[in-house]
């Protein structure tokens, strides 16, 4: 039985290359758009969700990471202070402009650290460490920024809103929600580009004593004077629903995935059901020399999955070609392996649902229908 399906399917391999086409494109786009989705959200809380530390605590009625509000250097005194924290250090956002030598200039997200501790400072490092930032002026710079920043490179001094910088550490990868390059650098030098006082801080992020919990330690925290405080899981998904929620590009992302996934099943369906039609008599054969409707599911269900798997295949490379592309840019697709096997799967359900169509009509031949007229 499966070898005649196989056969039907070799009968006319130019409408199976066209249909494997088709699925593919589809499989392709819902791929792509799923990868965008998260990367989306990854990168809306990528230093949350990268750095070290189990609550942040942030100025009052916060909402957006990007855009902090100010909290005084108390609070992190107090924060270090209180039952249950064993460590506590700031951070700065701050969004400048890297002038170059002809005047013209590129925006960057700041991110000031205590440099003698590494907390919130860069990972993924392609040169250097992050406690080669210590001294005044020195910043990373990362590879995906290459062509933002005039491929600065280590050494390479630049301005930063008046203030000279020179690389002393490069990353990979990491890229910000807006697309701006990240440059991380002490607290020093981001205070100076911020022009913010010595007492300035945006978050203040802590690590808990050993058996000690989030919810412990967060009612106190959120009893100071003008704070909030949250653990590090809800902060960074704090950080991404306000993204997803505010821009509506969370939800266009989906649906267009979504829409992928129906054109999928509407090809495949429509392929499905037009070769099941053609070859109705065949099938109708089949079951008149005793082929069980079972058998005869079987074999379409085959036809179904032959069109699945070299689709998802394509697909695959349909998504690869498109990292390529969107390479260094603010969003990118992000799949890993278990994901994109999982996307398979999907694909061979998508592909056997739609098939149901098909063999629901040949239920339907009666085997007598066979040698009428």
């Amino acid at each position: 039985m499966l070898s005649l399906a196989f056969r039907l399917i070799a009968h006319k391999p130019l409408r199976y290359l066209v249909a494997l086409f088709g699925i593919s494109v589809a499989a392709g786009l819902a791929l792509i758009q799923f990868g965008l989705y998260r990367g989306f959200r990854e990168n809306a809380s990528v230093l949350v969700d990268h750095t070290d530390g189990d609550v942040w605590v942030c100025a009052k009625f916060h909402r957006n990471f990007d855009f902090p509000g100010i909290i005084k250097r108390q609070v992190l005194e107090k924060t270090r202070s209180a039952s249950g924290i064993s460590w506590a250090y700031p951070m700065l956002i701050v969004f400048a402009h890297w002038k170059f030598e002809d005047g013209r200039t590129q925006t960057v997200q700041v991110v000031g650290y205590d440099a003698s501790q590494a907390v919130g400072g860069p990972w993924a490092m392609a040169v250097g460490a992050p406690k080669d930032l210590q001294r005044s002026g020195f910043v990373s710079v990362d590879t995906c920024s290459h062509h933002k920043l005039r491929y600065a490179e280590i050494g390479t001094v630049g301005e930063i809103n008046g203030i000279r910088v020179e690389v002393r550490a490069m990353t990979d990868g990491i890229r910000s929600f807006q697309g701006n390059p990240i440059v991380f650098t002490n607290m020093d030098t981001a205070r100076a580009i911020g022009q913010l006082g010595q007492d300035d801080v945006h978050y203040v992020i802590a690590g808990l004593s050993e058996g000690v919990s989030p919810d412990e330690v967060l009612p106190h925290l959120r009893s100071l004077d003008y704070v909030e405080a949250y653990s590090k899981p809800v902060f960074g998904l704090k950080a991404q629903q306000y993204w997803l929620e505010s821009t509506g590009a969370g939800t266009a992302l989906a649906f267009a995935a979504l829409m992928g996934l129906i054109v999928g099943v509407v090809v495949a369906g429509q392929v499905l059901y037009t070769s099941t039609i053609e070859h109705l008599k065949e099938w109708g054969t089949l079951k008149a020399i005793g082929a069980t409707n079972g058998q005869v599911t079987l074999a379409i269900v085959f036809q179904a999955v032959s069109w699945a798997l070299p689709a998802h295949a394509v697909a695959g490379g349909f998504l690869y070609l498109a990292m390529q592309l969107i390479q260094g840019k603010g969003i990118h697709p992000s799949i890993d392996m278990h994901t994109y096997l999982f996307a398979g799967v999907l694909t061979v359900c998508v592909c056997v649902l739609a098939s149901l169509l098909s063999v629901m009509r040949v239920m339907k031949v009666e085997p007598a229908d066979v040698f009428k007229g």
